[in-house]
């Protein structure tokens, strides 16, 4: 697997851009920091993906136990992180869901899909995927 580090928060994130999905992969081991850590990986990320116009982007919480703190929902679901994302060439989201043994509430999931589409507009597709396999699928079609 060919793998560029592009951010590294020890215990929070790893976001690298994966060759294989020609996406950058954003694996989160906790989503949940009190400090910019979330902010700055997600920014590191959209500089790498305007720097070398990627067109993928896969959220992997699947070993995460915490959700985002309130302050970073907030700021993921607000005009300035839309606005980030229609400013780069990102066209397809993946999310992985946190396992059943993190622990986490994944009720927000159900709503995770249809809210990306609507925010993002027409050029964009969000798929919720359960397997390697299946982000394959979604991101070479």
């Amino acid at each position: 697997m060919d793998e560029k580090i592009i951010y590294l928060a020890h215990g929070l994130v790893t976001v690298t851009y994966r060759a294989e999905l020609k996406a950058v992969y954003l694996k989160w081991f906790s989503e949940y920091d009190e400090g910019t850590r979330v902010k700055d990986a997600v920014l590191a990320a959209l500089d790498y993906v305007r720097a070398h116009h990627v067109l993928h982007w896969v959220a992997d919480a699947s070993t995460s136990p915490h959700a985002l703190s309130d302050k970073d929902y907030e700021w993921v679901s607000s005009d300035d992180f839309r606005s980030e994302i229609q400013n780069s060439p990102l066209r397809k989201f993946v999310l992985i869901l946190p396992l059943p043994e993190t622990g986490q509430d994944v009720g927000w999931v159900a709503d995770w899909q249809a809210n990306t589409l609507a925010k993002f507009g027409k050029d964009v597709s969000a798929k919720v995927c359960d397997s390697a396999d299946e982000v394959r699928a979604f991101l070479m079609t």
